[in-house]
């Protein structure tokens, strides 16, 4: 249970951090804090999921560059 909740408190540090920085999202969309919180409580199948999408974006850049 501790594992869940400090998965789910460092998921939800991350997600929010990104949702601030995000300019298009108006922060008062309610649709967008619930995205959020599903996003939360689902963190051991949301959280692999971007890791793999920015590991494979950073890939993609190296790959760019080296051909650069």
């Amino acid at each position: 249970m501790t594992l869940y909740l400090a998965g789910t408190f460092l998921s939800f540090t991350f997600l929010l951090t990104a949702f601030l920085k995000d300019t298009s999202t108006p922060k008062t969309d309610r649709l967008s804090w619930m995205v959020l919180l599903i996003a939360t409580l689902l963190w051991p199948i949301v959280v692999p999921s971007i890791l793999r999408k920015k590991l494979r974006r950073s890939r993609l850049v190296q790959l760019e560059t080296q051909l650069s």
